[in-house]
C-alpha cells in the first residue's frame, strides 16, 4: 500500500548515492540524510536506516556506515536511533535486505523510503513490490538535479527491474531472493561476486 502523507512510521530507510575513499558523502547523499534526520527530529520516525555496501575499490568502508557517521558527527543523532544495513548493491538490494534483515525480524509494518527526487518513483515501485501488501510504504524525497540523462537512466533501470522480476509475485520473499541470485547481474556473479548464501536468507513465516 502506498501511503504518502500519514505518519508515524517504524523507520526511515535512506538510500545511498556516493562517497569518496575517506567516506565523505557527496552532496546528494547528504541531502538524503538531512531529509531523514528532519523526519526523525519531527517525530515521524524513531529510527533511521542507512543502506549501502563497500562499493569502492579503494575503500573497505560500506557507505551505510559513512552515512551513520555523518548522522552522528554532523547532526548529533543518537546512535540508538541509527541502523546500518551493508548488504545492498543497488535499489533492489536496499529493499530486499532491509526487509529481510530489519523489517521482518523487528515486526515493522510502516516504512518511509528517503531518496532524491529524480530517484523517487523507481524507489517507491521497487520497495512496494519487494515489501508487498503487508506493509505501508511511503516516500519522502530530497531536492536534486533533474536532467534528461538522469531520467533516461531511471527509465532503463526500471525496465531492467521489470524484466528481472517478471512473473514473481509482489512480497514473495523466497521467489524474489531466488530471482535476485539467478538474474540480477549485481548479485549473480556477472558484475560483482555472487551473493553469499547467508546474506539473503529468507526468514521463516
Amino acid at each position: 500500500m502506498h501511503d504518502f502523507n500519514e505518519g508515524p512510521y517504524d523507520a526511515a530507510i535512506v538510500l545511498a548515492n556516493l562517497m569518496d575513499a575517506q567516506g565523505r558523502l557527496n552532496d546528494e547523499t547528504r541531502a538524503r540524510m538531512d531529509r531523514a534526520i528532519d523526519l526523525y527530529r519531527a517525530g515521524a520516525v524513531p529510527l533511521i536506516v542507512m543502506s549501502g555496501w563497500d562499493y569502492r575499490d579503494d575503500s573497505d568502508l560500506p557507505i551505510a556506515l559513512a552515512m551513520r557517521r555523518y548522522a552522528l558527527d554532523a547532526h548529533g543523532v543518537p546512535q540508538s536511533a541509527l541502523l546500518a544495513e551493508t548488504s545492498a548493491r543497488d535499489t533492489v538490494g536496499d529493499a530486499v535486505f532491509t526487509k529481510l534483515h530489519l523489517a521482518r525480524p523487528r515486526g515493522w509494518s510502516r516504512i518511509v523510503v528517503v531518496t532524491s527526487a529524480y530517484h523517487g518513483a523507481r524507489s517507491l515501485e521497487v520497495f512496494s513490490f519487494v515489501y508487498g501488501p503487508g506493509f505501508h510504504v511511503a516516500l519522502r524525497t530530497a531536492e536534486s538535479a533533474d536532467t534528461p540523462a538522469l531520467r533516461d537512466a531511471e527509465a532503463r533501470s526500471i525496465a531492467a527491474f521489470h524484466r528481472t522480476f517478471d512473473g514473481v509475485a509482489t512480497g514473495d520473499d523466497a521467489a524474489i531472493v531466488a530471482r535476485l541470485r539467478e538474474r540480477h547481474p549485481f548479485y549473480n556473479g556477472s558484475v560483482y561476486p555472487a551473493l553469499p548464501e547467508t546474506t539473503a536468507q529468507t526468514p521463516r513465516q
